[in-house]
Protein backbone atom coordinates (compact mmCIF):
# COMPACT_ATOMS: atom_id res chain seq x y z
CA UNK A 1 0.00 0.00 0.00
CA UNK A 2 1.30 3.48 -0.79
CA UNK A 3 2.14 5.95 1.97
CA UNK A 4 -0.79 8.19 1.01
CA UNK A 5 -3.39 8.19 3.77
CA UNK A 6 -6.00 10.19 1.87
CA UNK A 7 -7.36 10.59 -1.62
CA UNK A 8 -10.46 11.68 -3.52
CA UNK A 9 -13.65 10.17 -4.92
CA UNK A 10 -13.34 10.28 -8.73
CA UNK A 11 -16.66 8.66 -9.73
CA UNK A 12 -19.81 7.24 -8.13
CA UNK A 13 -22.06 4.55 -9.59
CA UNK A 14 -25.46 3.09 -8.73
CA UNK A 15 -27.12 -0.02 -10.16
CA UNK A 16 -30.76 0.62 -10.99
CA UNK A 17 -33.49 -1.59 -9.49
CA UNK A 18 -36.23 -3.56 -11.32
CA UNK A 19 -38.71 -0.71 -11.46
CA UNK A 20 -36.42 1.54 -13.45
CA UNK A 21 -33.83 -0.03 -15.80
CA UNK A 22 -32.87 -3.25 -14.05
CA UNK A 23 -29.11 -3.67 -13.88
CA UNK A 24 -28.33 -0.37 -15.64
CA UNK A 25 -25.34 1.31 -14.03
CA UNK A 26 -25.76 5.03 -13.64
CA UNK A 27 -22.97 7.49 -12.92
CA UNK A 28 -23.99 9.86 -10.10
CA UNK A 29 -22.80 13.14 -8.56
CA UNK A 30 -23.81 11.96 -5.08
CA UNK A 31 -25.22 8.91 -3.30
CA UNK A 32 -27.17 8.51 -0.06
CA UNK A 33 -25.95 5.54 1.98
CA UNK A 34 -26.96 3.71 5.13
CA UNK A 35 -25.94 0.46 6.80
CA UNK A 36 -27.63 -1.46 3.95
CA UNK A 37 -25.55 0.22 1.26
CA UNK A 38 -26.59 2.72 -1.40
CA UNK A 39 -30.18 3.85 -0.89
CA UNK A 40 -32.14 3.10 -4.08
CA UNK A 41 -29.51 0.72 -5.48
CA UNK A 42 -30.58 -2.72 -6.76
CA UNK A 43 -28.26 -4.33 -4.18
CA UNK A 44 -29.39 -2.27 -1.16
CA UNK A 45 -29.91 -4.51 1.89
CA UNK A 46 -28.98 -7.71 0.01
CA UNK A 47 -25.69 -8.59 1.75
CA UNK A 48 -23.99 -8.26 5.11
CA UNK A 49 -20.44 -7.98 3.80
CA UNK A 50 -20.61 -7.11 0.08
CA UNK A 51 -22.48 -3.85 0.59
CA UNK A 52 -20.51 -1.27 -1.45
CA UNK A 53 -17.50 -1.89 -3.69
CA UNK A 54 -14.62 0.56 -3.94
CA UNK A 55 -12.15 0.30 -6.81
CA UNK A 56 -8.87 2.20 -6.75
CA UNK A 57 -7.34 3.86 -9.78
CA UNK A 58 -4.56 1.27 -9.35
CA UNK A 59 -6.85 -1.36 -10.95
CA UNK A 60 -7.30 0.62 -14.15
CA UNK A 61 -3.58 1.50 -14.16
CA UNK A 62 -2.74 -2.24 -14.06
CA UNK A 63 -5.15 -2.86 -16.94
CA UNK A 64 -3.53 -0.07 -18.96
CA UNK A 65 -0.01 -1.37 -18.19
CA UNK A 66 -1.12 -4.77 -19.53
CA UNK A 67 -2.15 -2.96 -22.73
CA UNK A 68 -5.81 -3.85 -22.24
CA UNK A 69 -8.65 -1.39 -22.64
CA UNK A 70 -11.70 -1.22 -20.39
CA UNK A 71 -13.78 1.78 -19.36
CA UNK A 72 -14.04 3.05 -15.82
CA UNK A 73 -17.10 1.53 -14.16
CA UNK A 74 -16.71 -1.82 -15.92
CA UNK A 75 -15.28 -3.38 -12.76
CA UNK A 76 -18.73 -2.77 -11.20
CA UNK A 77 -17.45 -0.38 -8.57
CA UNK A 78 -19.82 1.88 -6.68
CA UNK A 79 -17.02 4.23 -5.65
CA UNK A 80 -13.92 4.91 -7.78
CA UNK A 81 -11.05 6.55 -5.88
CA UNK A 82 -7.50 7.71 -6.58
CA UNK A 83 -6.00 6.17 -3.39
CA UNK A 84 -4.80 2.56 -3.21
CA UNK A 85 -6.90 0.90 -0.49
CA UNK A 86 -6.06 -2.71 -1.37
CA UNK A 87 -3.71 -3.25 1.56
CA UNK A 88 -6.54 -2.66 4.03
CA UNK A 89 -7.74 -5.71 5.93
CA UNK A 90 -11.20 -6.59 7.21
CA UNK A 91 -12.09 -4.27 10.10
CA UNK A 92 -10.14 -1.27 8.80
CA UNK A 93 -12.08 1.99 8.81
CA UNK A 94 -12.13 4.67 6.13
CA UNK A 95 -14.03 7.93 5.99
CA UNK A 96 -15.46 9.16 2.70
CA UNK A 97 -16.90 12.65 2.98
CA UNK A 98 -19.18 12.50 6.00
CA UNK A 99 -19.54 8.70 6.10
CA UNK A 100 -17.46 6.19 8.09
CA UNK A 101 -17.12 2.79 6.43
CA UNK A 102 -15.73 -0.51 7.62
CA UNK A 103 -13.77 -2.73 5.24
CA UNK A 104 -15.43 -6.16 5.02
CA UNK A 105 -12.94 -7.77 2.63
CA UNK A 106 -11.50 -7.90 -0.87
CA UNK A 107 -13.55 -8.48 -4.00
CA UNK A 108 -12.46 -11.84 -5.33
CA UNK A 109 -15.00 -12.19 -8.14
CA UNK A 110 -12.91 -12.57 -11.27
CA UNK A 111 -15.03 -14.89 -13.44
CA UNK A 112 -16.96 -12.38 -15.52
CA UNK A 113 -13.78 -10.41 -16.24
CA UNK A 114 -12.51 -13.11 -18.60
CA UNK A 115 -15.43 -12.29 -20.92
CA UNK A 116 -13.94 -8.81 -21.29
CA UNK A 117 -10.42 -10.13 -21.83
CA UNK A 118 -8.97 -13.60 -21.09
CA UNK A 119 -5.97 -12.05 -19.27
CA UNK A 120 -7.98 -9.64 -17.12
CA UNK A 121 -8.56 -11.92 -14.10
CA UNK A 122 -4.79 -12.52 -13.77
CA UNK A 123 -3.96 -8.83 -14.30
CA UNK A 124 -6.32 -7.81 -11.48
CA UNK A 125 -5.81 -10.69 -9.04
CA UNK A 126 -5.54 -9.10 -5.59
CA UNK A 127 -6.37 -5.67 -7.03
CA UNK A 128 -10.02 -6.08 -8.05
CA UNK A 129 -11.60 -3.88 -5.36
CA UNK A 130 -12.67 -3.93 -1.72
CA UNK A 131 -16.06 -4.20 -0.09
CA UNK A 132 -17.09 -1.76 2.63
CA UNK A 133 -20.13 -1.34 4.84
CA UNK A 134 -21.24 2.12 5.99
CA UNK A 135 -21.45 2.28 9.79
CA UNK A 136 -23.79 5.28 9.62
CA UNK A 137 -26.00 6.97 7.09
CA UNK A 138 -24.91 9.98 5.09
CA UNK A 139 -24.17 11.30 1.64
CA UNK A 140 -21.19 10.60 -0.61
CA UNK A 141 -20.27 13.17 -3.25
CA UNK A 142 -17.87 13.40 -6.18
CA UNK A 143 -14.62 14.94 -4.98
CA UNK A 144 -15.13 13.87 -1.35
CA UNK A 145 -11.94 13.18 0.56
CA UNK A 146 -11.16 9.52 1.29
CA UNK A 147 -9.24 9.11 4.55
CA UNK A 148 -7.88 5.94 6.14
CA UNK A 149 -8.93 6.27 9.79
CA UNK A 150 -7.83 2.90 11.19
CA UNK A 151 -5.90 -0.03 9.71
CA UNK A 152 -6.83 -3.41 11.13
Amino acid sequence: MSNAKSGKVLKLYMTMPDMIRHGHRMECDDLDVDEGGIVGDMNHNTSEDKVIMIVSKKSYDLVEEAELVISEGVLLENIYVDIDLYGLKKGSVIEIGEVMMEVTGPCEAYGYLSALSPELPDVLRGNRGIFVRPVEEGRLCLGDEVVIIKEA
